[in-house]
């Protein structure tokens, strides 16, 4: 108890200190390594293009701009808007271009820290969840590399905080409790926040959608459950459904075409005016819009007469650039065939069982490698748990609906009904919980649905939800005492592995020798 007081009172300075520690463990020789270290081909290419306001930063036709180079126009532009800022402020350098992923990446121990807080009102529990995060390898290499897995986590779980604080609103207005305290406009401002950082995630890589799947489900299930609560009128309803359409579907979407802002500025277009094609701004289309085949199959017909109304230039129809730049990115990622010797696939990432090989440089009877690997016991221990995790919450949900379907004032429909409302109401333990484990799958599980070659960094944003949910079961089994040697032991095992792998994860060099033994002792690690 006087630990969790003094932990409660200091919360912020050693929060402070573990951010600090994250800090100082990523900028350390970040800037070291000189050239380009994997990824950064693309990544760091692009953020000097964007530096030197150069727009083929945004094309994708033209030749490398350096040697064993090309342009990541694969990806939205945020990302390297911020690594450019960084080449703004310490130059075309290694440290320019790295420098944004440190402070992402110190951004992302903090955001662990106050979304397990915020869940849990518990602020042991928060550091120690930041203290996990920081002991992780995969964190770490992605917060000292140009590449943007670093930046989608830290918006992602921005995204997910500003939720839970609307939810968490919600349901005290529902629910009368403070209700002097959650004012309308209050209520909006956090909806509408969520929306923006949501849209801000996917303006830092597609998966950013990932938060948004998120809050459509818990958003969804609110509509279909308890929406006459808020809004008992017909009227009321649909208003309340725009909102969250507006707020939710459409912001995040604008925000999205906003990330371009950049690229329209250098004259590139969002809406294709003119009548004929140009390089940059119009591209010929031979397939009808969407709203035209639609017209032609209700109509009938050959459709001549919808096809006129956008045809010009002998197109059927012309596009912007915007548009044909997203019918580039839908292709290649969508037909890409190509396969890695690093290459892996979603259980792989969950088990650390297959890291991506970054750098290495060979001395004599040295080696300096990058790894980008997760800490192998802060995993084998968390997927303990998160397997817990998935049991306790299905006895709990297969318990709640039990007990509601032997009420006999209940039928199936409505017992199926209060199980939803109490598995994802956020004001409730189980509801946290439950919030907090589906965003730990959300954030990972749809890649295996991936038809390209994956990595391991795509499980980047998955790590702090599972230093959550470590921390969450370590700091409920303290209670007892063999929980509080458990809680003590993973520490140590965890942190003693962070130290141990350091090196490996950051291009030190150590001894071939200790390296083979040590760092490749799981023959998939090599």
């Amino acid at each position: 108890m006087k630990v969790k007081k003094f932990l409660d009172s200091k919360y912020l300075i050693l929060l402070g200190c573990i951010c600090l520690f994250a800090f100082v463990s990523r900028l350390y020789r970040v800037g070291d390594i000189q050239g380009y270290v994997f990824d950064e081909v693309y990544h760091a290419i692009t953020a000097k293009l964007i530096h030197r306001n150069d727009p083929r930063a945004y094309e994708w036709w033209n030749p490398p701009v350096e040697v064993n180079t090309a342009v990541d126009w694969l990806h939205p532009p945020l990302a390297k808007y911020t690594q450019a800022f960084g080449m703004f402020v310490f130059g075309e350098t290694p440290l320019g271009w790295r420098i944004s992923a440190v402070f992402f990446g110190t951004g992302v121990i903090f955001l662990t820290a106050e979304l397990a807080r915020f869940l849990f009102k518990n602020k042991a529990l928060a550091l120690l969840a930041a203290l996990l995060a920081s002991f992780d390898g995969l964190l770490l290499t992605q917060s000292r590399i140009a590449m943007n897995d670093i930046h989608v986590t830290f918006f992602i779980l921005l995204a997910m905080l500003c939720y839970a604080w609307y939810r968490t609103l919600l349901e005290h207005k529902i629910s009368a409790q403070s209700e002097k305290h959650v004012t309308q406009r209050r209520l909006d401002l956090s909806l509408v926040l969520a929306g923006v950082v949501a849209g801000t995630a996917m303006g830092t890589k597609w998966s950013g959608l990932f938060a948004l799947t998120l809050i459509w489900i818990w958003e969804s299930s609110f509509l279909l459950t308890r929406l006459q609560l808020l809004a008992p009128s017909t009227p009321q309803k649909l208003r309340q459904i725009f909102k969250r359409v507006g707020a939710l579907v459409i912001l995040p979407f604008v925000v999205y075409v906003l990330s371009y802002t950049h690229m329209f500025l250098q004259g590139k277009t969002l809406v294709c005016l003119g009548n004929s094609v140009e390089q940059g701004k119009c591209y010929c289309d031979q397939t009808s819009s969407s709203w035209v085949n639609v017209m032609k199959t209700i109509s009938g017909g050959d459709g001549k007469s919808w096809e006129a109304l956008e045809a010009r230039g002998g197109c059927k129809r012309l596009i912007s650039h915007f548009s044909e730049l997203h019918n580039q990115i839908w292709w290649y990622q969508t037909t890409l065939k190509a396969t890695h010797a690093y290459q892996s696939r979603p259980l792989q990432w969950f088990l650390d069982l297959r890291p991506v090989w970054f750098y290495v440089n060979y001395g004599q009877n040295t080696t300096a490698n990058i790894y980008a690997q997760g800490n192998p016991l802060l995993f084998w221990i968390g997927d303990v748990f998160v397997l817990i995790t998935v049991g306790v919450l299905s006895v709990q949900a297969a318990t709640v609906l039990s007990t509601r379907l032997k009420t006999k004032k209940y039928n199936p429909l409505i017992s199926l009904q209060q199980t939803i409302i109490t598995m994802t109401n956020v004001q409730d333990k189980v509801g946290r919980l439950f919030f907090l484990t589906i965003a730990y799958f959300i954030v990972w599980l749809p890649w295996e649905a991936s038809p390209r070659i994956m990595f391991f960094y795509h499980y980047t944003p998955a790590i702090p939800l599972l230093a959550i949910l470590l921390a969450y079961w370590l700091v409920k089994l303290s209670k007892y005492p063999l929980g509080k040697i458990l809680l003590v032991a993973a520490v140590f095992v965890i942190g003693i592995t962070f130290f141990i792998f350091y090196p490996n994860w950051t291009g030190l060099p150590v001894p071939t020798q200790f390296a083979n033994t040590i760092y490749f002792a799981l023959k998939s690690w090599k």
